[in-house]
This record gives structure tokens, C-alpha cells and sequence, in this order.
């Protein structure tokens, strides 16, 4: 078969628009790389920084973090190891204070039975009709060990009743919670206050009271003045300072108003002052010689013991002058 050639257009037409194009194309490259690319890359950059030194960072924190985690949990180690060498430390002087407080209580219990018993042999009785602590005080009264022996002395029948020596009002309610059947207390002209506090807290529980000291220790006699000095054996020379002392002359002059025709004497009025109070069972008046028993009997002779206008006097005196 015979070839035939064909003349025709050419595939590709380059002539010089192929520049242009290239032209454009460098120009939009440029001004896209200048514009665009760079800037991007730029933001791609200091991001993949960024995250690098925050990924950096996190990576100090844990570490750090971890570091602190293992100094704190050492730390706490530690902590627990001394609370429990400090609790088995408390734990055993708690132990050992109860066994010293248990032998306290046993050897109180122990010494108080063994002196009622004495005091039983001397006397030579079966029982004691009223058996009194002396001047127990607060932290005494707080504690167990005396109730123990009045429980065993009253289960025994070697006491009818007890009571407690007291000091202030304070102490009497103690003694009056724990059960005290009587109080023995200071009750007179020149130290009143105490009895009259209590008065409602006694009348309350039933409980008898003991004034003691109705002479003030011999002040209340009216036989003193103000020079009058005591041996340094007298518990008395102890008492008073030489200011106290001769206060306490003047306030007894002031009182001197109520020996008269009812009482011969300051003494026996200052024993009917103590009588008269509605809380007092009895008074314990310390005689030296028969005759001063002999008087405070006489004193004694029954209610009233005070007239209504001595016993307005002497509110006035005391509270102008706040024995």
C-alpha cells in the first residue's frame, strides 16, 4: 500500500506568550512566597517551637512534679513514723499513768480506812456518827479515791454519816455533789459571806453544817487590842499581819454595840450571831477551860438567839463595810 504524508498544525504551539506565562507564574510565585508562604511557614515554625517548649515545660513540671510527689511522700513517711513513735509513746505513758493513778487511788482508799479504824480503836466505838474530811480541797473532791473509802466505811457500818472540812463556797458544792451529809465551814460575825452563798445550796441537798471558828480564833471575844501580839508558836502570829490585825480591832469596836442587856459579853453574841443563821446545825466553839464551855452553853439557851433590830444593825454594818 502506498504512504501518504499529511501536512497539518502542529502538537505543541510555542511562541513567545510561553514567556508571559512564565512571567506571570514567577511573579505570583514570588509574591505568594513573599506574602503567603513565608509567613505561613514562619507561623508553622514558632508553632512547632511553641509546642516543643510547652511540650519542654510539661516535661520540668512533671519532673518537677514527680520530685515534689517523692519529697512529700518522704516527708509524710517520716511524719507517720514519729506520730506512731509518738502514739506507742503516749500510749504507754497513758498506761503507766493509770497504773500510778490506780496505786494512788488504792494507797488514798487504804490510808483513809486505816485512819476512821484508828480513830474508831481511840475512841473506843463501833461507828462514827458524822466523819469528816479536812480541808480536802477542789483537786481532792475531783478525784476518786476518798469516795471509795466512805463506800467501804459506810458498807462496814464504822460511819452513820460524812461530810468534808471546806474552805469556800466552791468547794463546799463540790463536797455537796459528790453526797455530803454536813459541812463544816467558817461561819461568823466578821467572815459571814461564805453560809450566806451556800444557803440555798445546803437547805437544797439537806445538808447540816458545822460553823466553826465563832470567835474568829479569840478575836470575837473582845478581849484584844490593837498593840496585843501573838508567840511565833501561835498559828494566830501567822495569821494577821500587824495592817490585818488592827483592821480587823476596828471593825470588832464596831460590833461592840450588841453587848448590852441581852449579852454580857461580845463572845456570846457572836455565838448567837452563828446560831442564828437558819443553815447552822451547830456551832463548834474551841474552849480552853471548863468555864468558857460553861458560857457558850449559856449562850446556847435557845431562839431567838438575835434581836430583829440586832440583826438589821448588823446587814447595815456589813454591807457599808463589806466584811
Amino acid at each position: 500500500m502506498p504512504t501518504v504524508l499529511l501536512a497539518g498544525s502542529p502538537i505543541l504551539d510555542v511562541d513567545a506568550t510561553i514567556f508571559i506565562y512564565l512571567g506571570v507564574f514567577f511573579l505570583l510565585f514570588f509574591l505568594l512566597r513573599a506574602l503567603v508562604f513565608r509567613p505561613a511557614m514562619a507561623v508553622f515554625d514558632e508553632r512547632e517551637v511553641a509546642i516543643d517548649g510547652a511540650k519542654a515545660e510539661a516535661r520540668d513540671l512533671e519532673r518537677a512534679a514527680e520530685e515534689k510527689l517523692a519529697a512529700f511522700e518522704s516527708e509524710m513517711a517520716k511524719v507517720r513514723a514519729e506520730a506512731l513513735t509518738e502514739r506507742d509513746r503516749l500510749r504507754a505513758e497513758g498506761t503507766q499513768l493509770e497504773r500510778t493513778l490506780t496505786e494512788k487511788v488504792r494507797r488514798e482508799t487504804e490510808e483513809l480506812v486505816a485512819d476512821c479504824e484508828g480513830s474508831l480503836e481511840r475512841l473506843g466505838r463501833e461507828q462514827i456518827d458524822l466523819w469528816l474530811l479536812h480541808n480536802p480541797g477542789d483537786e481532792v473532791l475531783r478525784r476518786d479515791g476518798w469516795r471509795e473509802a466512805v463506800e467501804r466505811l459506810e458498807e462496814d457500818g464504822k460511819i452513820r454519816a460524812w461530810g468534808a472540812s471546806v474552805g469556800d463556797a466552791e468547794e463546799a458544792r463540790l463536797a455537796i455533789d459528790a453526797g455530803a451529809q454536813a459541812l463544816c465551814l467558817t461561819h461568823n460575825l466578821l467572815s459571814p459571806g461564805t453560809l450566806d452563798e451556800l444557803r440555798d445550796d445546803v437547805a437544797a441537798a439537806g445538808c447540816g453544817v458545822l460553823a466553826r471558828s465563832p470567835l474568829m480564833y479569840g478575836m470575837l471575844a473582845g478581849h484584844w487590842n490593837a498593840d496585843r501580839r501573838f508567840s511565833n508558836r501561835d498559828h494566830r502570829a501567822q495569821r494577821w499581819n500587824t495592817t490585818a490585825f488592827s483592821e480587823r480591832i476596828r471593825q470588832v469596836d464596831e460590833l461592840r454595840f450588841l453587848v448590852g442587856d441581852r449579852h454580857p459579853d461580845l463572845a456570846t453574841a457572836a455565838l448567837r450571831f452563828v446560831l442564828t443563821h437558819s443553815a447552822v446545825t451547830t456551832a463548834i466553839v474551841g474552849a480552853r477551860a471548863p468555864y468558857q464551855i460553861a458560857a457558850a452553853v449559856e449562850a446556847a439557851d435557845g431562839p431567838p438567839y438575835l434581836a430583829d433590830d440586832e440583826v438589821i444593825r448588823l446587814a447595815k454594818l456589813r454591807d457599808a463595810t463589806r466584811y
